[in-house]
């Protein structure tokens, strides 16, 4: 029989244990950086802009050149010249004046403003009409107003996007210090599971499970070591254990979790280490493992496809991103809506329950997708799920509840 323990007691025993194993770092080109996670800060040694720059194609002035001026009494001032694209003005503008800058030049000294080529006439003679006045500021990004010297744009922690890379880049920062990718083995068990290639004959099942948490590692920026279907065979299953945890920063088995006699996983883990719990207080994926190898976090899923991706988004994820540096408190992505239906509930234990979000009276509401734990189809019609907490006798049609988005 399982001594379980609550989820909140399952996570403290998590990062109590392993909660300050970080992967080494190393540099990477920005290119390959994307979906990794910086170990350093980056503090910017420019200015971005660099220099005065205009942002409309039309003439730089100063300001107060054109105060007052309109369609019927333009302003006119003299032309100086202009500016290329990557060019730095010779000229200089002063009270009357003028110089034609395109989108992105830099403004001659004096320069304040600039007035859109849509709003100036060219008399041909020299002068240029001013048929709209400018303001101080106007149109024009000054030397430092994106980016100033000592700003920390990206902090240690973050996990970098693409929108992330074009700060480096402006910043000309070619390559970046990340964390390591963690390595992850994974290891489905049982006597009738076949690969996916494979037709299933009498009771055999396709293994689910190593595809559906390998892909989730990978989709965490994790090295996976996709070791397969491992027979209920108590040595083989050590001899495969024990290699993984030599070779690996984490190993996850599904199946063999439970308390039947061909189920091995935590018997190689007592043996080959400590098992800290055997068993979490939630449905679906009440017989869990966690065990510490060698200093190594080796969790044990069910066997049961819903129930394994469940546990392993609310246990095994966070302890994955923590060890490859996500900034620590970064929760899941959440929605708040409303229930769809009553979702009664009264096993004594925190219920997991996934929901998709469904249009009803113009309004978006989370509809329960219900499923039996052996099964997966419905978890492809989830959008997320909701978790109703155990001393809960379940939820009203109407109520708010926070969705946590897979």
């Amino acid at each position: 029989m399982l001594t379980v323990k609550t989820s909140a007691e399952a996570t403290a025993i998590i990062f109590d244990t392993f909660g300050k194993i970080k992967m080494p770092t190393e540099k990477v080109d920005i290119l390959s950086s994307v979906g990794r996670v910086l170990s350093k800060d980056i503090i910017s040694k420019e200015n971005v802009p660099d220099f005065n720059r205009s942002t409309v194609d039309g003439y730089a002035v100063l300001a107060e050149s054109t105060f007052g001026c309109s369609e019927s009494i333009p302003a006119i001032l003299d032309f100086k010249g202009q500016v290329l694209m990557g060019e730095t003005p010779t000229m200089t503008v002063g009270k009357g004046e003028c110089v034609y800058v395109p989108t992105g030049g830099e403004l001659p000294e004096g320069a304040n403003a600039m007035v859109m080529i849509e709003y100036a006439e060219d008399y041909g003679d020299g002068t240029i009409g001013m048929c709209k006045p400018s303001a101080p500021g106007q149109h024009v990004a000054f030397r430092g107003d994106d980016v100033k010297v000592g700003d920390a744009l990206l902090t240690s922690g973050t996990k970098l996007e693409p929108r992330h890379i074009g700060v480096l880049a402006a910043l000309g920062v070619s390559e970046v210090s990340v964390f390591k990718k963690p390595s992850v083995a994974v290891i489905s068990t049982g006597d009738e599971l076949v690969d996916v290639t494979e037709s299933p004959k009498g009771a055999q099942v396709r293994d689910i499970n190593s595809y559906t948490i390998s892909t989730a590692l990978m989709e965490l920026g994790c090295d996976v070591k996709k070791i397969g279907i491992v027979v209920d065979d108590l040595p083989l299953l050590e001899s495969k254990i024990a290699d993984a945890v030599a070779t690996c920063d984490m190993v996850i088995v599904s199946g063999g979790s439970s308390v039947g006699v061909k189920d091995a996983t935590f018997k190689v883990y007592d043996k080959l280490g400590e098992v800290l719990f055997h068993g979490i207080a939630i449905k679906p994926g009440k017989p869990t493992i966690l065990a510490n190898i060698s200093g190594k976090p080796c969790f044990g899923l069910p066997g049961h496809p819903l129930a394994a991706y469940y546990i392993f988004h609310l246990f095994v994820s966070p302890l994955v991103s923590s060890m490859a540096g996500v900034a620590a408190g970064k929760v899941a992505d959440t929605r708040i809506a409303s229930l769809s239906l009553s979702v009664p509930c009264n096993h004594g234990r925190e219920e997991c329950i996934g929901v998709k979000f469904v249009e009803k009276d113009d309004k978006t509401v989370a509809e329960p997708v219900y499923a039996k734990s052996g099964l997966i189809s419905n978890l492809s019609e989830s959008d997320g799920f909701i978790r109703i907490p155990r001393d809960c006798e379940g939820l009203s049609q109407g109520q708010e509840v926070e969705v946590e988005l897979f």
